[in-house]
Order: C-alpha cells, then structure tokens, then sequence
C-alpha cells in the first residue's frame, strides 16, 4: 500500500486546496468529507472516488492510499480527526421535486448542514441554495449525511430560479417578519407543491425574493429571533402534520 509522508506531496497539495478553496472544489467538481460514516454515505451513494487513511491497523477499503495521522492532522479541520478522508464527485441534481425548501443566502455552514438534516428528516424533495458554498466539510459535518440522501441544487441566481418554479404551479411561502405576515398558526399547508423560503441569519430574505413570494409567515416567539435551523424545523414541522 502507497504511504505519503510529506505535505509537499502532491496528492497532500490538492488535498488541501480541496478542503479550504471553494474556486478549486468548483473547478474539479470534487469535495471532501471526513470520518468513516460520512465516507460510507458517500460511497453508498455512489459519489466516492477515492479514500486515504492514517491508521494501518483499520484500513477499511483495500484501496486507501495511506498517510501518516500528521498529514491528517495537517488536512483536517476538526480538533480530533478520524483516521479517514474521502474524495467525492459532485452530484448531479437537477430535479426539483413538489416539496421544496429554498435557503436565500444564509452564510454560516452549520446552520446550511442542520437545514439539509431537517429536510431530509421532514420529508422535503429539494433543497435550493442560494449563493453559498455546501460543499465546505462544515456544512457536510452538519448534515450527518443527510447530505447525501437529499437533492440539492445551488444557484447563484435564486431569483430566476425562483420565478421558474413559481410559473410552474408552485406557491411560495416566505419567513418573513412585516405587516403582512401571518403567524404560523394561522397558516394552512395544503398545496401539493410548494416552496418554503428562508433567510439569511442577519437579514433574512432579500427583498427580490420577497417580491415574488405568495404568502408571509413568522412565528410568534417572546424573544427577539430564533437560530434560522430552529425557524426551519418549527415550520417544516407544521408542513409535515398537514400535508
């Protein structure tokens, strides 16, 4: 079995670029994800390419390149890593189903990982982000491989997207607080399809997207805002008990 041992390797090298340059993921159309769970998703879904291990006495696939727990150390982001990375392609989604949920330009990976959790635990088809990098190991991390039994489409170009869907048939419910939002109780999901609009975590849903939207719903709370993933389950779960 091939053992690399320097970070001047060139395997090492792309490694890196792949874990911490959104441009070069996108140019490969390659990501990475990290530990054995996640790398088996991975390969059950059949965007694995190729693996590396740091720990000779558990190889798992019997085609791991092998490193030293340095180099892991060295291309991990997380404190304590497994012995395990893998390198993926990026799916090819583009089928958006009748239950979808639209994240409008949220910034901070963990809350876009739990969001892809939720769908997946809520029964929604597609997930459409807007204007942010998924593939960063964070938001892979987060969504403890639901990422991998989701559809997910990126756009850069959510309004246009949006505007398709919604020509389609689709009604469009924004989180949104202003006059004309209705509380959540208030609210009645039946549509067979509809899309479900969130926003960025300090200014929530832009005002384009906003234009477009059929309906406004918050939820009343007796505190200023809740976490945008906590927003999400409490409406998706009121989806989920009436469709």
């Amino acid at each position: 079995m091939l053992k690399i041992t320097s970070k001047s390797n060139n395997q090492i090298v792309r490694l890196k670029k792949l874990i911490e340059n959104k441009k070069y993921r996108q140019k490969e159309q390659q990501f990475i994800v990290e530990g054995y769970h996640l790398v088996q998703e991975a390969k059950n879904s059949g965007l694995l390419l190729s693996t590396y291990e740091s720990n000779p006495e558990k190889i798992k696939y019997d085609d791991s390149i092998l490193i030293t727990k340095e180099l892991m150390k060295y291309l991990c982001d997380t404190i304590t890593p497994q012995d395990i990375i893998g390198v993926c392609k990026f799916p090819n989604n583009n089928q958006i189903g009748s239950k979808v949920l639209f994240l409008d330009e949220l910034q901070d990976p963990g809350n876009v990982g739990t969001i892809i959790r939720l769908a997946q635990a809520f029964d929604i088809d597609t997930v459409i982000i807007n204007k942010f990098d998924y593939f960063n190991p964070k938001t892979i991390r987060s969504s403890q491989g639901a990422f991998f039994k989701t559809d997910i489409i990126g756009t850069k170009d959510g309004f246009n997207l949006l505007s398709k869907i919604k020509n389609n048939g689709y009604k469009i419910y924004a989180t949104v607080l202003n006059e004309k939002a209705k509380e959540l109780n208030h609210v009645v999901f039946n549509e067979e399809k509809f899309v479900l609009v969130v926003g960025n975590e300090g200014n929530g849903i832009t005002s384009e997207i906003q234009s477009i939207s059929d309906e406004f719903i918050y939820i009343p709370i007796s505190f200023e805002s809740l976490n945008v993933a906590c927003a999400t389950a409490i409406v998706l779960n009121k989806i989920r008990n009436e469709n």
